[in-house]
């Protein structure tokens, strides 16, 4: 109990955190819930309400104003037991017919993930939201851009949203419920208040969502430097880091991190998706790889089908961006680890990548696509990998720096002079 009341203590002491004495239209502990604008069986105790995905409810349309300028704040604590459970909205507005909106998403342990959605799109993926302790969640809408903060830090920025003629939700239902969810001390305000410190001209990446795509993009606070898009899977959120530090000042870089977008079928999800990011450009240099994503999953990119898709694809980028240089990262190693003792590539999924990777070669010279190898540099740097790990894929830092620095040698060869 004395655990909780300092946490208690600590989510009173950000509420108050706030730079703007600004005065709420509704909040949960004056003006409580209508029991009109319920759905399934929702109780207010104590200033708290569960939400299990079995239960919502909403406020009238015009809470928000115009929704333009907004805040909506409420804390939240996760069931103590939880490790794993299904989804659950904490609170919406969207109108999925429309595209309008905003949604705050969340799913459980051990995923403890966010999502934000903006039109009806997911443009935001933020693992370790809830951390299995009470926090403050405050969202905030300035000039009809959203931003999502966790106790007073932000998290998230997105592009713009459209205003929905949807009520506001808290809660929702699902097809499974979940462990029930404490929100507390819900506040709704139709102005953006932001925490007390925020510096709203920092250096932020921007979430932007379409179909079948989010990805993040740089404030263009110079839009005459040249503009650099990394797509990759998770090695590639290795090394960006590096590739963005040493382009600052100097070029904007953005960045999708590609998850799995099927190929079958004309438009398919992956060609949706290759359309929209690009439509954030026109970009001078992207990089890009999804190996990993598709030639070690069965079913996913099938060897009778690696030529046709990937010549597809080669060919769809360079005709949605014409002007722009195309550089295709080589897929790094599969490791297997023992117990103890070096990592070996004797596997049947490292087979398949150098399989691949050979092929693949020879539709990017036919189509006069230049290469990053960081296959060939990973393979001399497997003595860095921690004795007994697990982890069949990633690199440790100092190798994702080296990586960074062969992907933007082959940057600098084509970017503008000046």
């Amino acid at each position: 109990m004395k655990i909780l009341a300092i946490a208690t203590s600590l989510l009173t002491m950000a509420a108050s955190a706030f730079a703007q004495q600004a005065k709420p239209v509704w909040e949960l502990d004056k003006n409580g819930i209508d029991p009109k604008a319920t759905m399934g069986k929702v109780e207010l105790k104590n200033g708290t309400v569960k939400l299990d995905g079995t239960n919502a409810f909403s406020l009238p349309v015009d809470i928000l104003g115009k929704q333009k300028d907004f805040t909506i704040e409420f804390d939240v604590k996760p069931p103590a037991d939880a490790k794993s459970g299904h989804n659950i909205t904490l609170v919406s507005n969207t109108d999925e017919k429309r595209k309008t909106g905003i949604k705050l998403r969340y799913h459980p342990p051990s995923y403890d993930c966010a999502w934000i959605y903006t039109n009806d799109y997911q443009t935001v993926e933020y693992r370790g939201f809830l951390r299995k302790k009470p926090h403050k969640i405050t969202i905030i809408s300035k000039d009809s851009q959203l931003m999502m903060f966790r106790d007073g830090m932000l998290l998230a920025s997105t592009g713009d949203f459209k205003p929905s003629s949807q009520p506001l939700i808290f809660g929702s239902i699902e097809n499974k419920p979940t462990r029930p969810y404490e929100l507390s001390n819900i506040k709704v305000y139709r102005q953006a208040a932001f925490p007390t410190g925020f510096d709203k001209d920092a250096d932020q990446m921007v979430y932007y969502g379409g179909d079948q795509y989010f990805m993040q993009r740089v404030k263009l606070k110079n839009p005459k430097l040249p503009r650099i898009l990394i797509i990759g899977d998770s090695i590639s959120g290795g090394y960006r880091g590096f590739i963005t530090k040493y382009y600052k000042g100097k070029a904007n870089v953005d960045y999708w991190m590609i998850g799995y977008r099927s190929m079958n079928g004309k438009n398919s999800q992956m060609e949706r998706a290759l359309k929209g990011v690009l439509s954030n450009g026109p970009y001078n240099v992207v990089t890009f790889n999804f190996g990993l994503h598709y030639w070690t999953h069965k079913g996913r990119m099938p060897e009778d089908k690696l030529i046709p898709w990937m010549t597809k694809i080669v060919k769809l980028i360079k005709k949605e961006s014409p002007q722009t240089t195309f550089i295709w990262i080589r897929t790094t190693p599969w490791r297997t680890t023992p117990e103890t003792g070096l990592p070996s590539l004797n596997n049947k999924n490292n087979e398949t990548i150098i399989k691949y990777n050979k092929v693949v070669d020879q539709i990017m010279q036919k189509n006069n696509v230049p290469e990053v190898d960081l296959y060939t540099i990973a393979t001399k740097k497997l003595g860095t990998i921690r004795s007994g790990s697990k982890d069949a894929v990633h690199w440790p830092s100092p190798v994702s720096s080296i990586f960074a620095d062969e992907i933007i040698k082959e940057i600098n060869k084509r970017l503008p002079n000046k």
